[in-house]
């Protein structure tokens, strides 16, 4: 650091023209009385390694201890911004309220009731510096419990923004706690704020119509998994507004069907899980995904070797399923058609893979 004078912060050594001048990063939180892991969830933010940052806490009218919990941090952080919301906005207008207010080139997100590992922010910063087509990038978490007990096995998200937008038609590929991406793509493409909960899966969405996105491998949060955790209070809400969310995007990539709950589901467990399964099967569900796929390759830019990569299993399923559809022709000639159309004469190497691991099995079998 030169000759520049330090300021000492919480303990760190940071350097004072960080605390003039406009910071690289805004770490945005909006807490609503989240009082219990709040200390815990400042303390990751504090102790980074990268201390260029300003932390903008938004209050959303808390009537538990958050406040003076706010105040004590921001009374020994300079870098700490708190902004009490009068009235209860929610999640979505407060965050689209933070980004207005803030200074950093770089938004990152944090829940008040996670924590973020000391080197989230260099090591994210690091990955944009020297990817910089990439505007939108996460990471991956480990969870944890009440007593900030960590799961031995971390939470991986794809890396590769094909494979993230494939996933995105089913679900949030991006942890919004560990999201960052630039303030002024956001200022222009703000969250939806008609969505009270999956406002990150809705924006996810959008911003990648712009830019590109990532996420790193390497686990730099941690998320809790507590009671009052917005995702367990409002589970099924949460739940039915992805799917509406993800019906939205199936319709534009394929408006030939209705993608009604069931569909969605099924399409999602196709993608997701081998088949066949102890489930029934709905021989309209594997054409309905092959056609979803079809749209969605020839809509996304990105590594064509991730679509290959992506392509190979939903052909394997296919083969995999053919066998129960036996004496039934209607399903039967639509799938076979639309794994030609799909792949061509590619879709024999998916049914020799089949054929591979069945041999494999009654080897072992006998071994």
């Amino acid at each position: 650091m030169g000759s520049a004078r330090l300021a000492v912060v919480s303990g760190m050594s940071v350097p004072s023209t960080a605390l003039s001048k406009a910071p690289l990063v805004t770490v945005l939180t909006s807490v609503f009385n989240g009082a219990r892991f709040l200390d815990e969830a400042i303390a990751g933010i504090v102790n980074q390694t990268f201390v260029d940052f300003e932390f903008l806490l938004i209050d959303d009218a808390s009537t538990d201890a958050t406040s003076e919990i706010l105040a004590s941090w921001a009374g020994r952080d300079p870098r700490i911004r708190v902004i009490r919301n009068e009235t209860n906005l929610g999640l979505t207008r407060s965050l689209n309220k933070g980004i207005r207010l803030a200074r950093g080139t770089w938004i990152a997100r944090q829940d008040a009731d996670d924590w973020s590992l000391p080197e989230r922010l260099e090591k994210q910063l690091a990955f944009l510096e020297a990817h910089p087509e990439i505007g939108l990038l996460g990471t991956a978490a480990w969870w944890m419990d009440e007593r900030s007990v960590r799961h031995p096995v971390p939470d991986l998200r794809p890396a590769d923004h094909v494979e993230i937008s494939w996933q995105l038609l089913f679900y949030s590929a991006i942890c919004h706690t560990s999201a960052m991406f630039p303030r002024m793509l956001v200022l222009t493409h703000p969250y939806d704020e008609s969505w009270r909960f999956g406002q990150d899966y809705d924006l996810w969405g959008r911003l990648l119509r712009h830019t590109r996105g990532a996420n790193l491998l390497e686990p730099l949060i941690c998320l809790r998994r507590h009671g009052e955790r917005v995702s367990a209070l409002h589970f099924e809400r949460q739940q039915q507004i992805g799917r509406e969310i993800g019906r939205r995007r199936c319709r534009e990539l394929s408006p030939e069907f209705s993608w009604n709950d069931d569909e969605i589901r099924g399409v999602r467990r196709f993608v997701e899980s081998e088949w066949p399964n102890n489930e029934a099967m709905n021989p309209v569900i594997p054409i309905m995904g092959l056609r979803l796929f079809r749209a969605f390759a020839g809509h996304v830019a990105g590594d064509r070797t991730v679509v290959a990569r992506l392509q190979a299993p939903l052909l394997r399923r296919c083969w995999r399923m053919l066998p129960g559809f036996r004496g039934q022709k209607a399903p039967l000639l639509p799938l076979l058609k639309e794994m030609w159309s799909l792949a061509g004469w590619g879709m024999l190497g998916a049914l020799g893979q089949v054929l591979w691991g069945m041999v494999r099995q009654k080897i072992g079998t006998r071994s």
